[in-house]
C-alpha cells in the first residue's frame, strides 16, 4: 500500500531530527558515579570527594539546562506538528470516501430511477392496449347484440297473416328477442370477464416490474459497496 503524506512526513522527521542524550543527565550521571567511588569517611556515612570535579559536573550541568529545554520544546513542537499532518490527511481521505459514497448512492439512485420510468412505461403501454382490446371487444358484442335484436324484430314483423300465424309469430318473436337478450348478456359478462382478466395481469406485471426494480437497485447499491439502507426504495 502506497504511503500516505503523514507516514511520508513521520519517516522525514524521524530521518531528519535525531536528538542526542541530554547533557544535563550525562552530568547527573558522572556525579552519581563519583559518589559511589569516592572514598568513605571511617565511622560515618561521609565520603570523601573532589570537590573542583563536582563544582565542574554541576556548572555543566546548570550551563547545559537552557539547551536541554530548547530540545525538550523543539521534540514536542515536531510531534505536534506530526499529529496535525495526520489529522489533516485523516480529514482528505474521510472527505474523499464520504464523496465516492455519494456518488455511488446518487449513480445507484439515477439507475433505479431510469429501471422504474423504463417498468411504468411499459405497463402504461400494456394498460392502453388492454383497454382498448376491451373497448374493441364490449363495442363489437353490442354490434352483435343489436343486430341480432334487429333481425329478431325483422322477421317477427314478418309473421303477419292470421291470428294463428300472428300468435305463433308473437310467440316466435318473443322467443327470438329472448333469446337475443341473453346472446347480448353473455356477450357482455364474457366481455367483463376478459376485462377482469387483463387488469389482474396488469397489476401481476406492475408488481413484478416493481420487484425487479427493487431487486436491481440493491445489486447496484451492493455492487458500490454502499448500505442497502441507504437506497431510496419508495414507490411514491
Amino acid at each position: 500500500m502506497a504511503d500516505t503524506p503523514a507516514d511520508k512526513n513521520q519517516d522525514q522527521w524521524n530521518e531528519e531530527t535525531v536528538y542526542g542524550p541530554s547533557t544535563v543527565i550525562a552530568a547527573l550521571d558522572q556525579i552519581e558515579d563519583l559518589v559511589e567511588s569516592s572514598r568513605a569517611v571511617p565511622l560515618s556515612a561521609s565520603i570523601m570527594v573532589n570537590k573542583a570535579e563536582i563544582l565542574d559536573l554541576l556548572d555543566q550541568a546548570r550551563e547545559a539546562l537552557p539547551e536541554d529545554l530548547v530540545a525538550a520544546d523543539a521534540v514536542v513542537a515536531d510531534a505536534d506538528a506530526v499529529l496535525g499532518r495526520a489529522d489533516s490527511a485523516a480529514e482528505t481521505r474521510i472527505a474523499e470516501a464520504n464523496s465516492r459514497a455519494s456518488s455511488t448512492l446518487d449513480q445507484a439512485n439515477e439507475r433505479a430511477a431510469q429501471i422504474r420510468a423504463d417498468a411504468e412505461e411499459e405497463a402504461e403501454r400494456t394498460r392502453s392496449r388492454a383497454n382498448e382490446e376491451a373497448t374493441a371487444l364490449v363495442s363489437q358484442a353490442r354490434a352483435d347484440a343489436e343486430a341480432t335484436i334487429a333481425d329478431a324484430n325483422a322477421q317477427a314483423a314478418r309473421i303477419v297473416s292470421t291470428e294463428n300465424i300472428v300468435r305463433m309469430a308473437e310467440d316466435r318473436a318473443r322467443e327470438i328477442v329472448s333469446e337475443a337478450k341473453r346472446s347480448a348478456t353473455s356477450l357482455r359478462e364474457g366481455a367483463d370477464d376478459y376485462v377482469a382478466s387483463s387488469l389482474d395481469e396488469l397489476a401481476r406485471l406492475i408488481a413484478d416490474v416493481s420487484r425487479r426494480t427493487d431487486a436491481g437497485r440493491r445489486a447496484i447499491a451492493e455492487r458500490r459497496g454502499v448500505d442497502v439502507t441507504d437506497v431510496d426504495l419508495s414507490h411514491e
